[in-house]
């Protein structure tokens, strides 16, 4: 399959080996000398597995939104977003936008759940086998590991369809050098280091998708916004979209806009609540830094594709006819559009060479910021959940980290291969995009309801998300063959509408029978949350003092009062955001109307000022939350002064209460049941508690 579609690569493959394996491999070596000034200043040692594969929990506002907004910018976001502009109009992007918002601020109220009720978790999978057992853990498992094995695949398929459009490189080449950097600092500073380069990378992320949208409306040979409208405007006549009010691209009344929608939405659902990766960001976050780093984050998050979606999208319909468009005269074929070129064709014609470079390194920092949490959460899983639990319970926590590195390594070259295999039989980044809900969605209201719900039953938990995988793929499959005219074919499979039906099948089926299943086979022993104090944090025994053993006991009053009063927030803020993005907006428009000029160029505003906010507030809050600890370290190695401490002493009238951190004598950060009002000391190099 020629991704091309004959369109000659405007930069030589020399920058993309520079960026993908160059700039990668840099970016390792940096990681691995910041670790090591984290452990002689800061007290933070990464041969600790706490430290390792939870951060040491503490985590604030700044670098929790930062990785909830880099989870989240994925290369998928950012290529298929203006795809589905490009097919379904305006409805698309936004609906992109919408079907990644609702999930993250629904999660704001597990992650602040988990930080109450299982204080000690590593992986969510950790919970399942607490309250449900060994067949349930296992089930989970699979599901889990499923979940990152296609969300690497998907990302990896667009990403290297691009690059090998722009620079001509092999996309087998470019599949396996996309997490070649990413290995390398993920085995070096552990979930720390993923949060460390998601503000590295997001911010250059943030600059690229707004430098390409600034150029894409005021390049003189675009003819600005209202050259934009003039002809996208136009297409409703000469290519109508079916389905759409009066065939426009401009217009909130989609059929096919709102199903992909269901489809997106339901899909990312399963991508957020089975990734692990999502729970032990929470894991590591502060107390207090959990709830509005998801929320803040989601918020965020939402002007990327919507943004950088509807412009690109735009421009690529409005440059059909012009002679900058590097597919001059024609509509992109369905490979193209399958694999996420609009784009890419977008930044080359309206920037020329300069913009082809640009969209590698967009996808360079895109592909690197969310695969570094796929590993992280697959090597957690299998150091974690099969070799501490079944293999070695009673391994140390240097053996467990050298498996856990090994696991990463291994988890890479099979996710490689498999997107190898993907690519040569045919499967697309869109293909992959409108699947993944048939097998990840399964297992998302019994996962949620292990934290959140008390009634949920041990049968309930297992037999609802078997059942609905298999409804799922007969649902997908029937409905395939019936609007396929009896033909099974990639085309057929990865159409959106049996896509969608799949979807709704795999997630609402478990939501049904879940609750029914719990109330015909109720467990014998009502389920306390207090049982969840079985997991434990994983720590040579030689390194824990009398003192923090007493402080891994219940929190204090205050705190328990202070996440239940977050809960609330959380579960308010969630309904709120779903009616107001997911329902008042999009419906509220779903009418006979087509964008008039003004209305438009305000469309186009407001998103693009949503795009300048998120990255004012990802670039500035981080670093202004941890300038003392940033000073302090930057002093030190001036000075040349070798005394680790645990957290800056500097104080300010930051009012959010906190959980106090103690350190170890081995410098292992633990958390203290004391509540106090003290400074964020945050930073992208060791953001603390907020």
């Amino acid at each position: 399959m020629d991704v091309s579609q004959g369109i000659t690569p405007p930069i030589s493959q020399g920058w993309a080996y520079g960026i993908l394996l160059g700039v990668g491999l840099a970016f390792a070596v940096g990681m691995y000398f910041i670790t090591r000034l984290l452990k002689k200043y800061n007290g933070e040692d990464n041969s600790k597995f706490e430290t390792y594969a939870t951060a040491g929990r503490t985590i604030g506002l700044g670098l929790t939104a930062t990785a909830v907004v880099s989870s989240w910018a994925w290369s998928t976001a950012l290529l298929s977003s203006s795809v589905v502009m490009y097919t379904y109009g305006v409805q698309g992007s936004f609906m992109f936008a919408a079907g990644c918002l609702v999930q993250i601020s629904f999660f704001a109220l597990l992650a602040i759940q988990s930080k109450r009720r299982t204080p000690h978790a590593h992986t969510m999978l950790e919970i399942v086998k607490a309250r449900y057992g060994t067949t349930a853990h296992l089930i989970y498992m699979v599901l889990a590991l499923i979940t990152n094995l296609i969300a690497s695949i998907n990302m990896f398929l667009g990403a290297s369809a691009t690059i090998s459009a722009l620079t001509g490189q092999a996309i087998e080449a470019a599949i396996f050098l996309l997490p070649v950097g990413v290995v390398g600092y993920t085995l070096s500073g552990g979930l720390k280091a993923t949060f460390i380069t998601d503000y590295a990378h997001t911010v250059p992320l943030l600059i690229i998708c707004i430098y390409l949208s600034v150029k894409a409306i005021t390049n003189p040979a675009v003819g600005g916004l209202d050259t934009i409208w003039r002809n996208v405007t136009a297409l409703a006549e000469s290519s109508p979209v079916e389905g759409n009010y009066n065939g426009s691209y401009l217009t909130m009344k989609s059929q096919m806009g709102i199903a992909f929608g269901a489809v997106h939405t339901l899909g990312n659902f399963g991508l957020v609540i089975m990734d692990s990766s999502y729970w032990q960001k929470a894991f590591s976050a502060s107390v207090a830094a959990a709830t509005p780093g998801y929320i803040l984050g989601g918020i965020l998050y939402f002007g990327i594709p919507w943004c950088l979606g509807t412009i690109a999208g735009a421009t690529a319909l409005s440059l059909g006819n012009n002679p900058i468009w590097p597919a001059v005269g024609r509509k992109l074929t369905d490979s193209e559009t399958a694999n996420g070129l609009p784009l890419a064709y977008v930044a080359l014609a309206t920037a020329g060479k300069g913009g082809a470079v640009a969209v590698v390194w967009l996808i360079f920092f895109a592909v690197t910021s969310t695969v570094s949490a796929q590993l992280i959460a697959v090597s957690s899983i299998i150091s974690s959940d099969v070799y501490h639990t079944y293999v070695n319970p009673k391994a140390t926590e240097k053996s467990i980290i050298l498996v856990s590195r090994l696991a990463c390594i291994g988890f890479a070259l099979v996710a490689c291969a498999v997107s190898v295999v993907f690519y040569h039989i045919g499967l697309s980044l869109t293909w992959t995009l409108y699947f993944l809900g048939v097998i990840v969605c399964p297992g998302c209201f019994t996962t949620a309801g292990t934290v959140i719900w008390r009634k949920q039953s041990k049968v309930a938990a297992i037999a609802a998300p078997l059942i609905g995988l298999a409804a799922g793929l007969a649902t997908w499959i029937s409905t395939a063959y019936h609007y396929g005219d009896g033909i099974l074919n990639v085309t057929t499979t990865g159409a959106l509408i049996p896509c969608m039906w799949g979807n709704i099948v795999s997630f609402f089926v478990p939501c049904i029978l879940a609750p029914i299943l719990s109330y015909a086979f109720p467990d014998s022993n009502a389920w306390q949350w207090e049982r969840f104090s079985d997991i434990k944090l994983i720590r040579d025994d030689d390194s824990i003092n009398d003192s923090e053993k007493n402080e891994e006991g219940a929190f204090t009053a205050a705190q328990e009062a202070y996440m239940k009063k977050m809960s609330k927030v959380a579960a308010f803020a969630g309904i709120f955001l779903f009616l107001a993005v997911w329902v008042v907006w999009p419906f509220g428009m779903y009418v006979d109307y087509t964008f008039s000029l003004p209305f438009f160029k305000g469309w186009i505003t407001v998103s693009l000022i949503w795009l300048f906010i998120t990255l004012l507030v990802i670039a500035i809050l981080p670093v202004y939350q941890g300038r003392h600890t940033i000073a302090f370290i930057v002093k030190s190695v001036l000075k040349g002064e070798a005394a680790a401490r645990s957290q800056p002493n500097s104080k300010t009238q930051h009012d959010t209460p906190q959980l106090e951190q103690a350190s170890s004598p081995s410098g292992t950060l633990t958390d203290s049941p004391k509540l106090k009002t003290a400074e964020s000391t945050a930073s992208p190099l060791t953001e603390a508690k907020v």
